[in-house]
């Protein structure tokens, strides 16, 4: 089944969502470099440092994923704007991303704390619906916690968002009914933007 992923197009789902975030800005595919030194999930501080070394600008705002049609998944993120104004992202992703879907904001403001992802289902499926319930009550549990602390998130959420997950991992040929339980054809589900 399908991964997380930049997504192909910009759809009119993918448009309806950023509008839902933000209605001043749109969302634009930016370049993937990063740089030898940056790490993965830290693009806040990546974005920092590399200012410290070259000069430019921090752009706050959402990379924009897409699992297959199962959802959509904003998070927050932060590019580098260069100098002469071109935008790079410099930090790591998993798959080795060569671009991103980016939405910019202004409004987001790292400090240390999580930030709330915003998530859209792409199917009907009560499964995806599920999961993205948990995923919002272990956004609340990380984003509640004070900069620098740990946090414990309940055993039962984790195992049960992996169990989701597995599910939904789950190979399906293109006429099986879809592992999400929408009651569709894989085909006509969640693998059809594989």
């Amino acid at each position: 089944m399908a991964r997380e992923t930049t997504p192909i197009k910009i759809t009119q789902a993918i448009i309806d969502m950023c509008a839902s975030i933000t209605s001043s800005a749109t969302p634009v595919f930016v370049t993937v470099q990063p740089e030898p030194w940056a790490l993965p999930h830290e693009c806040f501080n990546n974005v920092q440092q590399m200012i410290r070394q070259n000069s430019g600008t921090m752009i706050s705002g959402w990379a924009i994923w897409q699992w297959g049609n199962i959802l959509l998944d904003a998070e927050a993120h932060a590019i580098w704007q260069s100098p002469d104004g071109d935008f790079t992202d410099i930090t790591p992703h998993n798959y080795s991303e060569t671009r991103i879907l980016f939405l910019p904001d202004a409004s987001v403001n790292y400090k240390e704390v999580p930030i709330r992802s915003h998530r859209k289902a792409l199917t009907g499926s009560a499964l995806v619906a599920e999961l993205i319930h948990l995923y919002s009550k272990r956004d609340d549990i990380m984003c509640s916690s004070a900069a620098g602390n740990t946090y414990a998130l309940p055993v039962a959420m984790v195992l049960r968002i992996n169990q989701i997950q597995t599910l939904l991992h789950q190979k399906a040929g293109r006429n099986d009914p879809c592992p999400c339980g929408s009651g569709l054809k894989y085909k006509k589900c969640c693998g059809l933007f594989e």
